[in-house]
């Protein structure tokens, strides 16, 4: 299935990049690699679980359903990122976009949907984050989440339920090292770009 969903991305390269032009604002040259990450996520993640799989003197087991909350401006290779992970290691994902990226979430669940991942074990939730998101954190049939935003809000979800298995990239947009060594110019447009491209 996640060989089908990397072919399937593939297949729908162009209509992934408009929606994250209309929902998100990006360019072409900002959404196409967005693609390719997607693609490299579903490839990666396959053949990780066929070399753990081989591994005969390890075992694992699912850990239930897995809740994905990834952020807005990067509405498809994050999500896909937490959701072929989640998948590959046997759980169910609900997966929640960003208020922001909702079209976008929803054009990338519908292509994994088309590449055969069935809709019980993937399920697409365009919920407000207060009430109904604060309530999918605390409900116990979530067994994990994978966030990426900000530092606060991972905070926020362990306050809401301790001791919550989360998964959690925050705070990591923008760290650049710009030695006195560097071109002064080509650092100063590429720490532009990242912060507000």
């Amino acid at each position: 299935l996640l060989a089908e969903a990397a072919q399937k991305l593939r297949e729908k390269r162009g209509d992934l990049i408009g929606v994250m032009i209309t929902d998100g604002g990006k360019t072409p040259f900002e959404s196409d690699p967005e693609i390719s990450e997607a693609i490299d996520f579903a490839e990666y993640y396959r053949r990780s679980i066929i070399k753990m799989d081989a591994c005969k003197d390890i075992t694992w087991k699912a850990k239930g359903t897995i809740l994905v909350a990834p952020p807005w401006n990067f509405p498809i290779s994050i999500p896909a990122g937490g959701i072929f992970a989640a998948l590959a290691a046997g759980n169910c994902v609900i997966f929640k976009p960003a208020p922001e990226a909702v079209l976008s979430g929803w054009v990338l669940v519908q292509a994994l949907w088309e590449a055969g991942i069935p809709k019980d074990v993937l399920q697409f939730v365009n919920c407000a984050d207060e009430p109904v998101g604060t309530k999918l954190i605390s409900d116990l049939r979530i067994n994990g989440v994978i966030l990426t935003g900000a530092t606060s809000t991972a905070r926020f979800f362990l306050k809401t339920r301790p001791g919550l298995d989360l998964a959690a990239e925050t705070g990591g947009k923008n760290a650049m090292i710009i030695t006195g060594m560097s071109d002064r110019d080509l650092a100063i447009k590429d720490l532009v770009q990242s912060a507000f491209g």
